[in-house]
């Protein structure tokens, strides 16, 4: 790859800008909003739960894993469909239901709303990508792709951890 001059003398590289920043920010007590109670959104779920989320899941029914989370405390539950207003307040919203029209609906009014948005069955209607995590202590490393090959991004995710386990 050859170098071009960039603004002010910078060198930039001759390459593809990616459209997707790895960024780790402080999220202490801001909300999540989790939109579906299937095996999807529990495993989102999961996930926002280890972080200091102020973790809101909206579903009429409930994977036994939300129920656990809500037990622990980790989370609190609405009972019903989502409906527009869900999305106020959210730094976060993820829509995993099995209604395409409710995740679009989700997705954009939260993007509207300035949120950070995951919608589990478009990844062009995403903001941000899940990474795989690996947690080591205080130390979590987050892997992500461009949204079109998990398979890969799990496998690199496995790699990595397998090199803390050594």
């Amino acid at each position: 790859m050859g170098k071009l001059s960039g603004p002010a003398g910078l060198r930039v590289l001759n390459m593809e800008q990616k459209k997707h920043f790895p960024l780790f920010c402080d999220i202490q007590g801001k909300k999540a909003v989790v939109i579906g109670g299937g095996a999807i959104a529990a495993r989102r779920c999961r996930t926002l739960s280890r972080f200091a989320f102020a973790l809101h899941i909206i579903a009429p029914i409930l994977h036994p894993d939300i129920l656990e989370l809500e037990k622990q405390g980790l989370a609190t539950v609405s009972r019903r469909t989502f409906a527009p207003g869900d999305e106020k307040g959210a730094f976060l919203l993820v829509a995993a239901t099995d209604d395409r029209q409710v995740n679009a609906l989700a997705g954009q009014l939260a993007k509207q709303a300035g949120a950070f948005v995951s919608v589990a069955d478009r990844r062009e209607e995403c903001t941000f990508y899940f990474p795989a995590l690996i947690e080591d202590g205080p130390i979590t490393i987050g892997v992500a792709g461009d949204g079109q090959d998990h398979a890969a991004v799990a496998q690199r995710a496995g790699q990595i951890r397998r090199l803390l386990e050594q």
